[in-house]
């Protein structure tokens, strides 16, 4: 991950930041996303990063010469046993060891709160992202639904 950038626990002031880094976002990021065309991040979506659940996360990375400037967020949910992983990387941030870097942090703070699994939904076009999650995190079963792939990733004892 690039030096000019950290990662920190999202707060509710940073609301008008991430909507301002989604705003940056391509079309095509917003959909690989959310899976749906959407203009602006949807405002229970952010209202469970920014106030989550006990053992649910939200996480920012931001400049660290523009702390307040976000450029990419992600979480981890809860869901019964499973925890969910999900992220958006402002496209001009993409491709520089951002995603893999999340993903990594995201998984430990999931995994040491006592998740076994994590789970991801993806676009089945994303190979890249696919191949991302299975180089940070190990061997992952992938099942195809439509224009989706459900990816889920066990714990690794020694990771």
């Amino acid at each position: 991950m690039p030096p000019a950038l950290r990662f920190r626990p999202a707060t509710a002031a940073d609301r008008s930041a991430i909507e301002e880094m989604f705003s940056r976002c391509s079309v095509e990021s917003r959909y690989a996303r959310f899976l749906a065309p959407v203009a602006r991040i949807p405002a229970d979506h952010l209202d469970r990063i920014l106030a989550p659940a006990t053992g649910d996360e939200g996480w920012v990375v931001v400049r660290r010469d523009e702390p307040d400037t976000v450029v990419a967020l992600g979480s981890w949910s809860w869901r019964g046993c499973d925890a969910e992983l999900a992220l958006i990387v402002e496209d001009s941030w993409q491709r520089k060891g951002i995603g893999s870097a999340f993903v990594r942090l995201l998984a430990e703070r999931a995994w040491s709160a006592g998740v076994y699994r994590l789970t991801a939904t993806v676009l089945r076009e994303s190979r890249h992202v696919l191949t991302m999650l299975r180089s940070v995190l190990g061997p992952a079963s992938t099942r195809g639904d439509g224009l989706v792939s459900h990816v889920s990733i066990d714990r690794c004892d020694d990771f």
